[in-house]
This record gives structure tokens, C-alpha cells and sequence, in this order.
């Protein structure tokens, strides 16, 4: 019978690919072409070799055993999450993908460049002493010395320091990204990520410099007006899959042996002698197996979404909450009651079902879909200025990690550090007095210039109102 099921939701993956891609709104700036990958590798491929190879990884440091039903469920539930998000995602998000930069947004886009230097100027100091001190401390063995484990919940606890502060390098990776859009591309202006990568991949980390790759792939793609992969971005993916898996074999420690400054003991977090796409961390079915195997008939209540609560706990520091909740602040059941899930990434559809089973399922994942395609729509019909171009590809990217965690948390923690030199390079730019193309569109407009005279104007800086109604008034007696 988990077989039978096992092909019916392999087919019914691949119709839904084809309907999207009949749809007529199938590119990769589509936040559902995103999520169709993540489902088709993590519970179509993945699902098809667990069976043929017979994984038991996971079950044997969980300290579970999913019965047959069980198991069945949770394919059952992982499509029906797919099917959810896809179809609330294309009734908000139902547009093709548009280019709708013009004359006006190159020349605002040149003009934004000192404005950028200047928010870069604090960034990258700031993200590269952080990511230093990760470095440290992963060649000396003390990456969780600040840390503690919560007896009843294993998670980490931030015991010294700032936490913000210890993220602060995640903005390495979109201030480096888009330091090469700006610049087109050239070589020079790309060594900030490579070395960015470089030396997070030596930490251990994987996450942030996945998503500043795949940033500059789609600002890449974007800014040659290709909706599809090329072969270069093709092989781009190959690389960063690959060092992915060799980062996650030994957490960098390779790297850091290059430069020498590696002092830990040899050792492999994955265990050795392990089965193709075994190891943990793709291995979301046998996670979302694990949430079906305990809730409800195990937990005897489902988590009613009160870990999102932990949105709100989630931003203030330990040193100012001595007694701040661990995890989310109302708990339901504890899962170290029913197994040991270390290291546990739900998806969507282990959220939604550990919520309230499959209503929760439809319920979360369409959220999801609707709120995602609703935001990609107002991008692909928009202005596409270059703050929204470039806020819109770091969020995308960032959902490689949010989608696989399933967490609103999760989207929270990556993209105030993956938005924060957005931030900061939008005030300088108001500072500075830069007017954005979508002002300057407007006074074309309101002035009836022609569009080859909009395919010219300059983005002027900030002039006082007075200044503009007497330039108006010369203009119409001008015309009179």
C-alpha cells in the first residue's frame, strides 16, 4: 500500500507541475517554482530513494518507529500541503513575471550607487568582525561555549553576549550581492560575497551564503530580463549544492585546515558510512513521520500554532529577560516526551499538521501561498524599483531555509539581518536627496513629457516644493 501511495503522489506532484507551467506564470521568480523544487526533491526523489535504500537514520536517533499508516499519512499530508500553497499561491500570484525597468530605473539605480558605499560602510565592518569571531571560534572548538542546552526542550540558549550581534554577519550576503548588481557583474565587485562564502562555509554555516548565491543568481537573471536558468547559473547551482554537502560533512572544518587555523579534533556531525541523501539534512519526511507518529494520538492535543507566539519573545535579549521563555511561551506538549528530535525542520506541512492535522494543513500552507503570491504579484506589476528589486530577491532566496524550517520565526530571524542594509541604504539615499523612478515617473506624467523624454530624464535630487512650483509656472508660460 506505501507504494501505490508512494507513485499516486509522485504522479499527482507532476501533474501539478504541469498545470503551473501551463498556467503561463511559470519562472523562477515565481515564489512557487521555489516551493515545487523544495517538495519534488525533499518528499518525491528523496522519498522514492529512502524507500530502494531503506533509511534508518533518523528513526534510530529519534527513538521512533512509524507504523505503516503512518508513514502513508505523511505523504498524504506533504501533498496535500503542496497542493494548499499552490493553488491559494496562483490565485493570488496568477501574472506572468514582468520586466518593468526602464531608462529611469538604470539611471536611478547608477544614482543609488553612493548612497549604497555609504550603508555598506556599516555593514560590512560590523559583518565581518562577527563573522571573525565565528571563525575563532569555530577553529578552536568553542562555537557553542556561549551556548546551553535546555534540559527539557534541548534547545540552545544564548548564555553570553548578543545574538544580534552574532547574526550581524548575515548581511554580509546581501550586502554582496547587491555590491554586484550595482556594478554590474564585474569580477572585482563580487569578491565580497566569494569571500563571504568562503569563510562562513569555514564557520560551519551554510544557510546564509546559499541565500547570497542564489541572490545574485536571480539579480543576474533579472537584470538580463531571463526568466529561466542559463547554463551558467545551471552550474552555479551544481557548485553551491556541492560545497553545501562538503560544509555540512565536516562544518567547515576543511576550510578552516586551509588556512591553517583549525585546532579541533577530527570528527564527522553526519556519522560515516551513510546512504546517499541520508544524512539529516534533507530529511523531512522522516521529520514530518515523526510530528504525524506523535500528534494527536500520542501528544493527545495538537499545538493550536502557539509556537508562533514565540514571534514575539523571540526579539528581546536574555540579558533583559532573565526568566524569557524557551522556545515558544506556551507549550501544548513537549516533544522530548515521545522521542528525541534533534535538529527537527518541519516544513510547512509538519507545522500545519502538528497545528490542527489536515485542517491545519490547508489552512497554513494556504496561507503561506496566498501571502507569498499576493507579495509577488504587487512585484512583478509594480514599479520594480531597485529597493523593491533587490528586497524582493533577498526574500526570495531566504525562503530556501524558511520554506524547509517552516516557521514564521524562521522568516523573521533570517530577513532582519538579510534587510538590514536595505534599510539603511534607503536613508541614505533619502538623505541624500535621490529621487526614486517612481516620483520621477510621476512629475513625467503630471508634466505630459513624452516617453523619449522619459527615456532621458535624470533622477534629480530633492528640491524644495517652492522651487519646483516656480519652475512649473516659467514652464507653462513657456508653453503659453
Amino acid at each position: 500500500m506505501y507504494d501505490f501511495v508512494l507513485c499516486l503522489t509522485a504522479l499527482i506532484y507532476v501533474a501539478v507541475c504541469i498545470w503551473y507551467v501551463r498556467s503561463g506564470c511559470f519562472s523562477l521568480f515565481h515564489p512557487l517554482t521555489l516551493f515545487l523544487l523544495l517538495h519534488g526533491f525533499l518528499f518525491v526523489v528523496r522519498a522514492f530513494v529512502a524507500r530502494v535504500l531503506g533509511f534508518h537514520l533518523v528513526y534510530n536517533l529519534y527513538e521512533f518507529v512509524p507504523s505503516d499508516s503512518e508513514k502513508i499519512t505523511a505523504l498524504l499530508a506533504a501533498t496535500l500541503a503542496m497542493l494548499s500553497f499552490a493553488f491559494f499561491c496562483l490565485r493570488s500570484g496568477n501574472v506572468a513575471m514582468r520586466f518593468n525597468a526602464d531608462r529611469v530605473s538604470a539611471v536611478e539605480r547608477e544614482q543609488l550607487i553612493i548612497p549604497f558605499l555609504a550603508a555598506a560602510l556599516i555593514c560590512f565592518p560590523i559583518g565581518f568582525y562577527s563573522l571573525m569571531i565565528a571563525w575563532n571560534d569555530a577553529s578552536n572548538g568553542m562555537t557553542l561555549d556561549s551556548m546551553i542546552v535546555d534540559k527539557n526542550t534541548h534547545i540552545f540558549i544564548n548564555s553570553s553576549g548578543n545574538g544580534y550581534f552574532k547574526e550581524a554577519q548575515i548581511m554580509l550576503a546581501s550586502c554582496g550581492a547587491i555590491l554586484a548588481w550595482l556594478f554590474r557583474f564585474r569580477l572585482l565587485s563580487m569578491l565580497p560575497l566569494a569571500a563571504f562564502a568562503v569563510l562562513r562555509a569555514g564557520t560551519g554555516g551554510r544557510g546564509p551564503f546559499v541565500a547570497g548565491a542564489v541572490t545574485l543568481g536571480l539579480l543576474w537573471l533579472y537584470d538580463r530580463r531571463q526568466k529561466l536558468p542559463s547554463p551558467r547559473i545551471l552550474l552555479a547551482v551544481a557548485l553551491t549544492v556541492a560545497v553545501f554537502n562538503i560544509v555540512g560533512d565536516d562544518r567547515g572544518r576543511a576550510v578552516r585546515q586551509s588556512f591553517g587555523t583549525d585546532q579541533t579534533a577530527e570528527h564527522n556531525l553526519q556519522r560515516t558510512n551513510l546512504r546517499p541523501l541520508e544524512g539529516m539534512d534533507f530529511a523531512n519526511l522522516e521529520y514530518l513521520e515523526f510530528i504525524i507518529y506523535v500528534v494527536p494520538e500520542r501528544s493527545q492535543s495538537y499545538t493550536w500554532f502557539t509556537e508562533e507566539l514565540q514571534l514575539f519573545t523571540e526579539p528581546v535579549p536574555r540579558a533583559l529577560w532573565p526568566g524569557k521563555p524557551v522556545g515558544p511561551p506556551i507549550k501544548m506538549f513537549n516533544w522530548l516526551d515521545y522521542g528525541n528530535p534533534w535538529g527537527i525542520t518541519s516544513t510547512l506541512a509538519g507545522v500545519g499538521w502538528a497545528g490542527a492535522g489536515w485542517v491545519g494543513v490547508v489552512l497554513y500552507c494556504g496561507l503561506w501561498g496566498y501571502a507569498l503570491g499576493w507579495i509577488y504579484r504587487k512585484f512583478a506589476t509594480g514599479q520594480q524599483t531597485v529597493f523593491q528589486t533587490a528586497a524582493y530577491m533577498i526574500l526570495l532566496s531566504s525562503l530556501i531555509v524558511v520554506l524547509r524550517d517552516g516557521e514564521l520565526l524562521t522568516l523573521a530571524r533570517q530577513n532582519i539581518f538579510f534587510m538590514a542594509p536595505i534599510v539603511l541604504w534607503m536613508l541614505f539615499a533619502r538623505i541624500s536627496g535621490v529621487r526614486s523612478a517612481a516620483e520621477v515617473r510621476r512629475l513625467i506624467a503630471a508634466r505630459g513629457n513624452s516617453a523619449v523624454a522619459a527615456s532621458h530624464v535624470p533622477i534629480a535630487r530633492a528640491l524644495p516644493a517652492a522651487v519646483l512650483r516656480r519652475r512649473a509656472a516659467l514652464a507653462a508660460e513657456r508653453k503659453a
